[in-house]
């Protein structure tokens, strides 16, 4: 059985195991997706060529729709479909919806590769962030009990067994 996609129509099977769980796993790229997008269309807005690629006044609306993509993601608004096969192709899907040809552009010189590669470096970026913020946080809750503590006397360990410290 065929299946339409944003790209074409698939097989339903192939579709299946291509795209397998990245709809699922996908959905924590979408703001991260977005960001990239919106330094991509900036890039393309600011490249100096005649005719423009992307003028200003569409990488504003282009940006607008991204942080109007983002808002919905956050509140869990956004789904990436099967169809879609990954987040990339719908965040391009729902901004062709939105502002037609335009939406299309933001491919112009990116591969899903290039992709990929941006949002998974911003994602462990942003991941890392919020680990560092909760060792650090831990490291607090450590040193502030440790003060309480201070004047404690505790026998010395070694090797399991009690030792002279």
């Amino acid at each position: 059985m065929k299946q339409k996609t944003t790209v074409g129509t698939i097989n339903s099977e192939v579709l299946a195991f291509t795209a397998g769980r990245d709809v699922e796993l996908d959905q924590a790229l979408i703001s991260v997706d977005c960001i990239g997008t919106a330094a991509h269309v900036t890039m393309l807005s600011k490249m100096p060529v005649k005719p423009k690629l992307i003028t200003e006044a569409e990488c504003g609306k282009v940006i607008r729709e991204l942080v109007e993509i983002m808002g919905r993601a956050q509140q869990n608004k956004f789904r990436i479909r099967l169809s879609d096969q990954d987040v990339h192709l719908a965040v391009e899907r729902t901004l062709t919806a939105r502002l037609g040809d335009l939406g299309k552009k933001i491919h112009t010189g990116r591969s899903r590769n290039d992709q990929v590669s941006t949002d998974l470096r911003l994602w462990v970026r942003d991941t890392l962030d919020a680990m560092d913020a909760r060792i650090e946080a831990v490291q607090r809750a450590l040193v502030g009990r440790c003060e309480l503590d201070e004047g404690v006397i505790l026998p010395g360990y070694t090797h399991l067994q009690r030792a002279q410290p």
